[in-house]
């Protein structure tokens, strides 16, 4: 088994912060004091992609927090030996850090979505939080990557709005590589990839029942939405999932289970 830190667990070669949502929403926080730091949100789809994504899996691994959207993430990382104490979803993160946010007056700027959803978006969180400061809103064209004169005009829009925090909402694992190779030329100090956060947020797309998150069946919520869009990142790309984590498991056992213990 890989090291990957005491603050991380290497889940098929994907480093995964251990932290619940309060722990995130402060490590998070923390990160405003300096620098420019990625944020990424992982699903086991994202973990997935990026065994078969060298490129995709340097960038989660290079991400200051990698946040653990999902139970069967927070299952893994116990038979690893290496627990993460909670499920972080991206909505949950959103909505957490917001209220976090408008208490200490750190501004957000909100990019990706489809035309409207992050204005609705905005209108949401400020609803919730009516002291929460949004600098900006911007729901780019639609495509595989943007042209550089578009890109151009999207990175000038963000800076000249200067927020803390750089929400975007382009879906794995577009949004990642984007902020990874924008960041640099970015005037913000944190950027986090939010995947479907942002329609679940701004109330697009409902939710799935408290007891499906902490049971680890969110996902059966939105496969009954979406079944034609998700069926081959569920029951396709994701099958493999379990028993691999269990032969890491296993493989490693003999090498860091003294250390861990």
């Amino acid at each position: 088994m890989k090291n990957s830190g005491s603050d991380k667990v290497d889940i098929l070669g994907c480093e995964v912060s251990r932290v619940d949502l309060a722990m995130a929403a402060a490590r998070v926080e923390g990160l405003l004091r300096g620098g420019k730091h990625q944020v990424a949100v992982v699903p086991v789809s994202s973990v997935m992609t990026a065994r078969r994504d060298a490129a995709f899996r340097l960038i989660l691994n290079q991400a200051t927090v990698v946040l653990p959207d999902g139970m069967p993430l927070v299952w893994a990382s116990r038979l690893l030996g290496r627990p993460i104490p909670g499920r972080v979803a991206g909505a949950d993160f959103l909505l957490k850090f917001s209220k976090l946010a408008a208490a200490k007056g750190y501004s957000f700027f909100f990019m990706g979505g489809q035309p409207g959803v992050p204005e609705e978006l905005a209108r949401e969180l400020r609803r919730l939080n009516p002291k929460l400061k949004i600098v900006g809103t911007c729901s780019p064209p639609f495509g595989r990557d943007f042209p550089p004169e578009v890109n151009q005009d999207i990175v000038r829009r963000i800076n000249l709005s200067r927020p803390d925090v750089l929400w975007v909402g382009l879906g794995a694992s577009k949004q990642e590589k984007w902020i990874h190779d924008n960041l640099g030329r970015l005037e913000v100090k944190v950027a986090v990839g939010v995947g479907a956060a942002f329609d679940l947020c701004s109330g697009r797309v409902q939710r799935a029942p408290a007891w499906m998150c902490r049971s680890g069946l969110e996902w059966l919520h939105r496969f009954r939405l979406e079944p034609r869009r998700l069926f081959r990142r569920y029951f396709i790309e994701g099958l493999p999932f379990a028993p691999l984590v269990l032969w890491q498991a296993i493989m490693g056992r003999g090498r860091c289970g003294k250390a861990e213990h």
